[in-house]
């Protein structure tokens, strides 16, 4: 944002603000030279000499002269005629610092800018405008110290309100918890809607739906075809669990506001997917997020990977295995950093199919798959080698029946190989071990091998001395 812009936001809020020190001149003569500024003469020095004479020591006529320069765009004859004024008035008229700090700000420097509004705070300690002047430009050498300015104002000025500045200072800052802290402070009633709008964004992105559907709410009021105020509106009653109020602004975004004021992203389509799934919408659900992969790019923000993986539960859900697989494979592939917990979701997406499967080939099939997924992590996280073994014994596991094929004791001794001689074991990890022990203790047991199964119930009642199976197997004769 141009510094212009701030001087525009405070001109809008305040006016211009002048010094009641007038000695000579009057009214007319700053009526005079607005025209003969805006003639743009020739000999304009020359036409300008009997009214700098007649005014030399009214302050507020020649700082209201430098204002017309100002206005005119002619800074340089501005910045005279500010000196002028604070010649005239022995450095005390607030109104010549304000137009130097705006020449300043005009300029982009807002350090020269605010020392200028500075000037004008110690000449008049009760200046809002000042004070607003200095915050804006100020927020972007120091938000905060820009946010205790008009902390200052308040202390000098109780009847002013500052926390929606403060809010907004902040918003363009991009510190968007410290601008919710500030907005929070005001009534939505009394928010404009440019406010209104920085409050919406701050409280969703910050979590707090309810304020941003009271913002968005407040600010449909006056523009109910607000694209904006409707979109988050939307967003943040899904957020809410509020699905058919969300569904109401997801059809009025979508049908009701004009296209040409609205740019549909890839974000919009895919919170209507998640709404449309929330209403059990299975079709609508499918085409939105498709529309949402179609649209989605590197710079979105929304990532690629979590449509697909939000798309695979979907199809899960639906009790659609192909696509389900197919989807979090693409997922997988296309996430940069892939983590444990994202392979073993796709093992659960087998595991959670198996238990529903009716036929015993189709279980056994889909049980070997999730536990192929442990070796891809035991080959891929080193570290995880004797979690992926624990893990993957258990799956197979669910596929022989009574431990008659023993098919899990692989596995299960792997575990007690890695985690039996390691002396820093986690909680998780003897428990892990304990079980892995109970298996192979069984085993033996079964194979009618009891010192065997006495040697393994020894080493659990280690790690658990009260463990009731392990002491049964102890006591055996």
């Amino acid at each position: 944002m141009k510094a212009i812009k701030y001087l525009f936001i405070a001109a809008l809020t305040f006016g211009y603000s002048a010094n009641s020190m007038a000695q000579d001149g009057t009214k007319a003569d700053i009526d005079a030279v607005k025209k003969i500024i805006s003639s743009k003469p020739a000999d304009l020095d020359k036409q300008m000499k009997p009214y700098y004479k007649e005014n030399r020591k009214n302050a507020a006529n020649l700082v209201a002269f430098g204002r017309a320069f100002f206005e005119a765009k002619d800074t340089a004859n501005a910045k005279t005629y500010a000196n002028h004024a604070l010649t005239a008035s022995k450095n005390k008229c607030a109104p010549a610092y304000i137009l130097l700090g705006d020449i300043e700000a005009l300029s982009d420097d807002g350090g020269s800018a605010a020392q200028q509004y500075e000037q004008a705070i110690y000449a008049d300690p009760k200046l809002v405008e000042a004070y607003y002047k200095y915050a804006l430009v100020y927020r972007k050498i120091d938000p905060r110290g820009a946010a205790a300015k008009l902390d200052q104002l308040k202390q000098e000025r109780p009847d002013v309100s500052v926390d929606a500045l403060k809010g907004h200072i902040f918003m363009i800052a991009g510190d968007r918890k410290s601008a919710y802290n500030e907005f929070k402070k005001v009534s939505v009633s009394q928010l404009d809607k440019s406010y209104l709008n920085e409050f919406a964004r701050a409280s969703y992105f910050g979590g707090h739906f309810e304020d941003a559907l009271a913002a968005c709410e407040e600010g449909l009021k006056d523009r109910p075809n607000n694209p904006t105020f409707t979109r988050l509106a939307m967003f943040s009653n899904y957020e809410l669990k509020n699905y058919n109020g969300a569904k109401k602004y997801l059809n009025k975004y979508f049908n009701e506001i004009d296209k040409d004021s609205v740019t549909y992203s890839e974000y919009d389509h895919y919170y209507a997917a998640l709404i449309h799934e929330a209403l059990e919408d299975k079709v609508n659900a499918k085409q939105s997020y498709h529309k949402a992969l179609e649209l989605v790019s590197d710079s979105s923000m929304i990532k690629r990977w979590d449509i697909l993986k939000t798309l695979a539960t979907s199809h899960k859900k639906d009790g659609d295995l192909e696509n389900a697989i197919k989807y979090y494979q693409e997922f997988l592939a296309c996430k940069p950093e892939v983590k444990v917990d994202d392979y073993e979701t796709l093992a659960d997406i087998y595991t959670s199919f198996a238990t529903d499967a009716t036929d015993d080939a189709a279980k056994k099939d889909l049980y070997k798959k999730a536990a192929e997924v442990y070796t891809t992590i035991g080959e891929k996280f080193p570290v995880q080698k004797a979690y992926a073994a624990y893990k993957r014994a258990e799956i197979i596991n669910k596929t022989d029946k009574d431990m008659a094929g023993r098919l899990a004791k692989a596995d299960y001794q792997q575990v007690v190989d890695l985690l039996g001689t390691k002396a820093d074991r986690s909680k998780s990890e003897n428990t892990m071990l304990k079980y892995a022990l109970h298996y192979l203790m069984f085993g033996a047991y079964l194979d009618k091998n009891i010192a065997g199964a006495k040697g393994f119930a020894d080493k659990i009642l280690e790690i658990d001395p009260d463990y009731n199976p392990a002491l049964e197997i102890k006591n055996l004769k």
